[in-house]
């Protein structure tokens, strides 16, 4: 699968980390678009369609990365979400707001691996499976009538 027409909005407040996020996915082709807080990501979208979004979970401000990508789903519903951040504070919770996360630092191939395959999944057979998966995980179980 090439990128042609994945864009994808970084949403990161450690210039660091998203400028090589940045980089590296503009080296496989990808058209990328950059913001350090919630309102200017929401902003972006705005004047945008993306596929992907790759969200910092603790992001300064009034909006963290589970909220911003929540407002940006309402806008987007088709849009994928990947959380980054430090493992410690990754996010102990799997839902809808979570596509997939991965743990700074990362190499490149990891980066790579999640973004290809969360851009897939929706258009491989049974892909969701997996996501669906780890939603039952988290639901309750159905109570015996």
């Amino acid at each position: 699968m090439y990128p042609v027409g994945q864009n994808v909005l970084i949403v990161d407040d450690d210039l660091g980390r998203g400028q090589a996020i940045e980089r590296i996915l503009r080296e496989e082709g990808f058209a990328v678009t950059i913001a350090t807080e919630g309102f200017a990501a929401l902003r972006a979208a705005g004047s945008e369609q993306f596929a992907l979004v790759i969200a910092a979970v603790e992001l300064p401000g009034t909006l963290d990365g589970v909220t911003t990508v929540r407002r940006l789903r309402a806008r987007q519903p088709w849009l994928k979400a990947l959380f980054t951040g430090e493992f410690a504070r990754g996010p102990r919770w799997a839902g809808r707001d979570c596509d997939e996360f991965i743990a700074a630092p990362f190499h490149r191939r990891e980066l790579l691996g999640c973004v290809f395959e969360l851009l897939q999944r929706e258009s491989l057979p049974g892909a969701d499976l997996v996501r669906r998966s780890r939603l039952e995980l988290d639901s309750p179980a159905p109570r015996p009538i």
